[in-house]
């Protein structure tokens, strides 16, 4: 039975278009729900963010959906599935989550300009988005007793937010094969910009030698990072994760940990080194 990838994510977090990147190097085939739902919105005349709340209380279409999800385990197929809940149903897969923040979210999926997905302006986008979000999060919490947010679930979190296509489809792919050879695999892919720090002052002088170590190609300490509500806290690794910032790239690669952080002792940016 042939592997297969489920890709999750943020609503605009590219999984579309990451989707086609990888069935054209994988040669892997795709199956996706978003163009589903999509398709039974059209079909009694709702807009996506209407049928998620429609859905909330009519099971039975997310069940038709689900049905699918359980019978693409037994295909013995490489195939890339686009779907909330493949990580869940489909059994066996490398799970992917793409994660973006709101606003670029919100843009991506004004800039898609699919009828019936978004606002006339970016505030009422935003807002829209939020409120789908956190739609689609309960009616799987009460369907399934499953948090599609919770980043615990899956074996990969790519952060797509100043990412390319490409740079994120190279990720996916290369983490895959490192999951074929050992199942247990997870990571973290987080921007540097995406992350917060601790409230308090770093070693510039350690950041500076894992900086030169980053750039002869020598390991260094790992970085933990909490999420919470889409925001990405570092709480292990601080001068490490600065010193892939300051070596300007693209990702910080992280271990997702579950610690408990008070978010106000936490900063943006790193201004006191």
């Amino acid at each position: 039975m042939q592997d297969k990838i489920s890709l999750a994510g943020d609503l605009g977090s590219g999984k579309s278009t990451v989707s086609k990147i990888l069935i054209s190097r994988l040669g892997a085939e795709y199956y996706s729900t978003g163009a589903i739902v999509r398709s039974i919105a059209d079909r009694r005349g709702m807009t996506v963010v209407e049928l998620n709340h429609y859905m909330e209380t009519h099971p039975e279409i997310d069940h038709e959906i689900d049905d699918g999800l359980r019978a693409l385990g037994e295909v013995d197929k490489l195939l890339v599935i686009d779907s909330r809940m493949a990580w869940h149903f489909t059994k066996g897969t490398f799970s992917v989550y793409l994660s973006t923040d709101i606003e670029t979210s919100a843009l991506r999926i004004m800039n898609a300009n699919r009828q019936g997905e978004h606002a006339s302006t970016l505030e009422d986008t935003v807002s829209d988005t939020r409120a789908r979000r956190a739609s689609e999060q309960k009616r799987y919490m009460e369907q399934y007793g499953v948090d599609i947010k919770n980043l615990g679930n899956y074996s990969l979190i790519v952060d797509t937010t100043y990412a390319t296509p490409d740079q994120v489809a190279e990720c996916i792919i290369s983490s895959f094969l490192s999951w074929q050879e050992d199942k247990s695999f997870r990571a973290a892919f987080i921007s540097p910009d995406r992350l917060n720090y601790p409230d308090d002052e770093a070693d510039s002088q350690t950041v500076g030698s894992y900086s030169a170590a980053l750039e002869s190609g020598e390991a260094i300490p790992a970085v933990t990072v909490t999420e919470r509500d889409g925001e990405f806290y570092v709480t292990g690794g601080v001068e490490s994760a600065l010193a892939y910032a300051f070596n300007m790239n693209t990702y910080v690669p992280c271990v997702l940990s579950p610690a408990e952080i008070d978010v106000k002792s936490f900063v943006k940016m790193k201004n006191s080194l």
